[in-house]
């Protein structure tokens, strides 16, 4: 079997090609580097792009003439910051020879206190490396002068020779010196050849002890000719000398000697840029730099470093590097499929996997030697694990497992003990189920939405909903709209709603030319299809169009996806519900290549098949975790899933049904439909049948499980559950208990029943659960509380049984469905017309049998009964009177005329309801039926239709009808608007005169204005009493001057409206100042600041004097006062009496004028010179002089006193 190793491959000038290029360039650099003293030359290229390949051609290729010297740092830990310089420094101690221990730690301490910086031990570290590599490379006799120890081996024949050397030394010695000691005569005399032969043993002796000594001494030189003295002892101090250079800096000397005495002129270092540190290539280039410079090693050296490109940051590595070659990886993305394919080809592994899947996988794989040992591994996998139990697994997510392993092996360790993060995401399902439902339950709303869409439309046509859309459309937008213009021609909205091209000219009109209730054209902005769009129109057009196909499609997909999402995969989940942008599955933290992995089902929960052996009667890892979980009476997820259930099954001890951990679903589901494990299923049932049984568990049962019928039928059975049902805590538990519960009960129980009765829309709502045979088998022995759509089969069977309550929620209900969801059927608007249009018999036979009760629950607003309806319920005897009041206080309509109300009792009813139509005739029949009181109802009902009775035209039945004249306008009971609005329909003065005193003033104010009140003493008298006796004058002035002496009890602010009128000239004003009382001047400056305006525009002036210096005194127009009193001095009045007591009126300083001994000032203006003037023409002063000066004004009284 051919081995595929991961080391580094040597190229083939043919199959290579382009990657060979590289070779030849760096040789070519190579052998040209003396010539362009050329030093330092990188190698680069990303990782994984075939530098190492290249070092390995060029060594074997062009090894003629030149000496590679290879250093790897791959064995060193990139990560390892935290370098124990105590243990590099001991270990150099040891290895240096000569240096004391004690001079070593003393060293290592000086050492632990300098360097501390991370990157300094990092580069020290990788110094070491480098020198270790180097010194430890040769044979110690090819370095023998090296300083550093090594271990000593000693072949067979050395330690044959050595010894041989010492004991043919001693016995030269032994020879040479013949000691006493050592003489043996025996041994000496047989070796007594005579002079001679002693005398050659004795040179001999000589020239090889000579020459061990030479020997000897030549180690000693050698050995101590490079010591150091580190430390000197004296007798009571010592001096240490300690060294702190790095690690190259310390041993330049055996570097230098090291290229002395090898031939090496090529130093290859790769795996250096792994540490990230650029400053050891400068300790590199300075080290290449002395060993070129040194004349002891008098040869050109040349280091090539193995890099990746991105080392150093901008154009630094063209300052260090001589040259370097660029290496063009590869492999990369673009063709990593083509070399995986091409690699599985090659090793027998193709296995039928896609293009696509290669594809896929091979997309994170941009290393040729992670790509070879994927397919390594990949081929072991598949020959252990692929055998007969095996053959079923798949390859393409075996090979998908091995690429994972190849770059997150410890993520791959951690699934083997269910932990990692590819492991929780698997683990996560339950959390992605629960996501997944989620987004079903916003697929419902929408459905929902359609749905709800499809029944308001589903009783109209596709006219009339495009007529209720504009008509819409009109009333939000352009109330007044006729029509609209399209092609030059007017159509109305109803002939538009009708044409499938004119509504589609319409909607894509972007402005359009209208027609005015006025019959001028405008133009409007206003898009009739953004409007549409906006309130929906569209969908309800595409659902009157399919139908409810549709929406029944849908529901169907809903219900199979709810339960089909747990039997989905975990790829399959986050395929098809977009799971990927949770929070959960982000919040896990996978990789790139994970999330591929998982979500193209690479990896999925059979993961466990592609990472193990498999053993027929074995349990899987989570299938003993499960049966360890029961055992020790843990509780896991009742959905928990096992691998293997007939082997777990036979695990199963009678113990381990007394603990709720045993509960399971696929075990259930297991043990029912295996009749072998009928005691097991008992048993585990007798856990579920138990007071406070885990009903959270049932409930999930009937969503997952299986055997649902076999299992609640036992359950529902055995024990008395309906109880236990209802009170359970979790609403959706319950739901799905009771569901269980209705489905698969014989017979309910009297507090189910009772439930059931109260709870129609469970059963409409679960209908699909309970199953449609199963709900109409519960109908017979239920009477429904609350009805509601959304199942017709179901309602129509409830209609047709009677088997529900009157209330008004079912009322509107069966009449909205018997109608086919008329949407203006609502609980406000439903009514006994409505019901008896249904046409269906039995309901309205069950409306009215119950009339009475029927007419409790209906509303009493925006009810449009027709006629015959109203009649009904007037005429019925099964009503009691206030629900009859109240049902037709809502009526729309109205009955023609009185002649359909069999009881004449009942007339009070119909007018007080206001269901009578309003036409004069109607009034005139009512009013003449009444007692001799008038009941408020009659004034409520013309009230009411005020607007109604004046639009009518029958006013022939008013003419001579003074009796209704009088009880309708004599008094406070119409509203003031609807007192206007009538009276124009009665002719002639008011009737009853003596009524007017009791109306308010704006209602006869009213009577006045039209003209209803006559001027004459009769009708003065009443309004005397009222607050519009200057209403009444105002609009008879005439009269009223003509009638001046008549009596009037004028008000204050009566005589003020009469004063500021137009009506009246100023003469005409003078004489009504003259019989207005005194009293009332005296009370109102208003009044006493209009009557002098008045008087002071007159020449002549005949009003009493006593009103005169009323009006003076009571205003509050200084200037006005002097003005009117000296208009009186120029009339000719000579009076000084009155003159003086109009002077008093006016006040101080005026009453002084009038005082013989006083001389007054008073300004010095024109209204008081022509004051003083006409005083001084009648003798009333003698004259007036300014005072000095000139502001003011001296008046001198006369002397003589005239007497009149």
């Amino acid at each position: 079997m051919a081995i595929d190793t991961l080391l580094p491959k040597k190229l083939d000038r043919v199959e290579d090609s382009d990657s060979y290029k590289s070779v030849v360039e760096l040789d070519e650099v190579l052998s040209s580097a003396e010539e362009h003293k050329i030093r330092n030359v990188a190698l680069t290229g990303p990782f994984g792009s075939g530098k190492s390949s290249v070092l390995v051609t060029l060594m074997r290729d062009f090894s003629k003439g030149r000496h590679y010297l290879p250093i790897s740092l791959a064995t060193l830990q990139a990560n390892d910051d935290k370098i124990d310089d105590c243990q590099e420094c001991q270990s150099e101690g040891i290895e240096v020879v000569h240096e004391e221990a004690e001079s070593t730690k003393k060293e290592v301490a000086h050492k632990g206190k300098v360097h501390k910086d991370p990157i300094e031990n990092l580069n020290r570290k990788i110094e070491y490396s480098i020198l270790q590599q180097l010194i430890y490379r040769e044979k110690a006799k090819i370095v023998p002068n090296s300083r550093f120890r090594r271990i000593v081996h000693l072949t067979k024949w050395e330690l044959f020779r050595y010894p041989l050397y010492v004991i043919l030394s001693l016995i030269c010695f032994f020879i040479l010196f013949e000691p006493s000691f050592a003489r043996v005569d025996s041994i000496y005399n047989f070796f007594s050849w005579g002079d001679t032969w002693n005398a050659a043993f004795d040179f001999v002796a000589v020239g090889w002890l000579l020459f061990m000594l030479f020997i000897v001494i030549r180690y000693v030189f050698r050995s101590y000719s490079n010591s150091k003295l580190n430390k000197l002892n004296l007798k009571d101090a010592e001096i240490e000398v300690v060294e702190n250079n790095s690690i190259f800096n310390r041993h330049l000397d055996e570097i230098l000697y090291f290229f002395q005495v090898t031939e090496y002129d090529v130093v290859i270092i790769e795996d250096l840029d792994r540490f990230g540190t650029p400053n050891i290539f400068l300790k590199l280039r300075e080290l290449n730099q002395l060993i070129n410079e040194s004349k002891i090693v008098g040869r050109h050296i040349t280091f090539v470093y193995a890099v990746k490109d991105d080392i150093f940051k901008d154009e630094e590595r063209t300052k260090f590097f001589d040259y370097i070659i660029t290496i063009i990886p590869v492999i990369n993305p673009s063709n990593s499929k083509d070399k995986l394919k091409a690699a599985l080809k090659a090793n027998d592994c193709e296995d039928g996997i896609s293009d696509d899947d290669l594809s896929e996988m091979a997309f994170f794989i941009q290393d040729m030697r992670i790509l070879t040992n994927i397919v390594n591994e990949y081929k072991q996998y598949r020959d252990k694990l692929c055998t007969t139990n095996g053959a079923q697994l798949s390859k393409t997510k075996l090979l998908a497992m091995i690429v994972y392993k190849n770059y997150y092996p410890q993520d791959f360790a951690l699934l083997h003990r269910r932990d990692g993060k590819v492991y929780q995401c698997l683990s996560s399902k339950r959390a992605f189920i629960k996501d997944a439902l989620s987004k079903i339950e916003e697929r419902k709303k929408v459905l929902e939405s359609k749905k709800q869409v499809f029944l308001n439309s589903l009783h109209l046509s596709l006219k009339e909903v495009r007529l209720l859309y504009l008509y819409q459309w009109k009333q939000a937008i352009i109330p007044q709209l006729v029509s609209i213009q399209i092609d030059n021609h007017y159509y109305t909205l109803e002939r538009i709603a009708d044409s499938n091209e004119l509504f589609d000219k319409l909607i894509s009109m972007t402005s359009i030319q209208y027609r005015h209730l006025n019959n001028y054209s405008y133009s409007s902005n206003d898009n009739v299809q953004t409007y549409l769009r906006s309130n929906r129109f569209f969908d309800r057009e595409q659902q009157l169009k399919s139908g409810d196909t549709p929406i029944k499609l849908l529901e169907k997909q809903i219900r199979e996806d709810e339960i089909k999402i747990k039997s989905l995969r975990i790829s399959e989940l986050l395929r098809q519900y977009d799971l990927g942008e949770t929070e959960t599955y982000k919040n896990i933290g996978l990789s790139d290549m994970q999330d591929v992995f998982l979500r193209l089902g690479y990896i999925d929960e059979d993961y466990y098949d592609y990472i193990s052996y498999f053993y027929p009667e074995m349990v899987s890892l989570e299938d003993r975790e499960f049966l360890l979980n029961i055992k020790r009476q843990i509780k896991q997820p009742f959905d928990y899933h096992i691998d293997r259930i007939k082997n777990v099954v036979k695990e199963l001890k009678e113990y381990m049904f007394e603990s709720d951990a045993i509960l399971n679903i696929e075990l259930l589901d297991y043990l029912a439909t295996t009749e072998e494990y009928k005691g097991k299923f008992e048993h585990i049932m007798s856990r579920l049948e138990r007071d406070m049984a885990p009903l959270q568990f049932l409930s999930q049962y009937y969503t997952e499980g299986k055997q649902c019928q076999k299992v609640f039928e036992h359950y529902i059975e055995n024990v008395k559950v309906w109880d236990n049902i209802v009170n359970w805590s979790n609403a959706e538990e319950k739901e799905n208990l009771i569901e269980a519960y209705l489905r698969y009960s014989t017979n309910l129980d009297e507090e189910a029943q009772k439930w059931l009765n109260c709870n129609y829309e469970f059963l409409v709502d679960h209908l699909s659960g309970v199953t449609l045979d199963r709900a109409l088998a519960l109908i017979p022995n239920s009477c429904f509380v609350d009805l509601c759509e959304g199942s017709d089969d179901l309602l129509d069977c409830v209609i047709e049984s009677g088997h529900y309550v009157i209330n008004l929620r079912n009322l509107t209900i069966i009449t909205k469905h018997l109608n086919k969801g008329n949407i203006t059927i609502t609980d406000s608007t439903l009514n006994y017309t409505r019901i008896k249009d249904t046409g269906n018999d039995g309901f309205i036979a069950v409306v009215n049998n119950n009339i009475g009760e029927v007419i409790k629950v209906l509303q009493n607003t925006n009810k449009d009964d027709d006629t015959n309806g109203l009649l009904y319920i007037l005429n019925s005897a099964d009503i009691e009177l206030n629900d009859k009041k109240q049902y037709l206080s809502g009526a729309v309509n109205h009955i023609d005329d009185f002649s359909g109300i069999i009881n004449p009792a009942l007339y009070d009813i119909a007018i007080e309801v206001k269901i009578v139509l309003p036409t004069w005739q109607n009034v005139l029949f009512y009013y003449d039926n009444c007692s001799d009181e008038i009941p408020e109802i009659f004034y409520d009902y013309i009230n009411h239709y005020a607007e109604e009775l004046a639009r009518d035209t029958s006013t022939l039945f008013l003419k001579d009808r003074n009796d209704l004249y009088a009880d309708l306008f004599g008094y406070n009971e119409l509203s003031v608007e609807n007192y206007e609005k009538l009276l124009p329909l009665f002719n002639g003065a008011f009737p009853e005169v003596e009524l007017l005193a009791d109306l308010d003033y704006t209602r006869l104010s009213v009577l006045i204005r039209q003209g209803r009140v006559a001027f004459d003493q009769e009708s003065l008298a009443a309004i005397n009493k009222t607050e519009a006796l200057a209403d009444y004058v105002l609009w008879h002035p005439t009269y009223f001057m003509q009638h001046l002496d008549w009596k009037y009890d004028f008000a204050a602010n009566s005589v003020q409206t009469i004063l500021s009128s137009a009506k009246f000239s100023s003469d005409d004003k003078c004489k009504i100042i003259g019989v207005i009382p005194i009293a009332i001047i005296q009370d109102s400056k208003d009044i006493a600041n209009s009557a002098i305006d008045i008087l002071c525009n007159k020449k002549k002036i005949n009003v009493a004097d006593e009103t005169l210096v009323c009006v003076v005194k009571s205003s509050t127009d200084t200037n006005k006062k002097i003005a009117l009193t000296t208009n009186i001095v120029r009339s000719g009045i000579v009076n000084h009496a009155l003159i003086r007591h109009l002077l008093d009126a006016i006040g101080e300083p005026y009453t002084e004028v009038g005082d013989k001994s006083k001389k007054p000032l008073l300004p010095n203006d024109a209204l008081h010179q022509e004051l003083l003037s006409a005083l001084r023409q009648i003798k009333f002063i003698s004259t007036s002089k300014p005072d000095k000066d000139g502001e003011k004004l001296r008046v001198y009284p006369t002397r003589t006193t005239y007497i009149f």
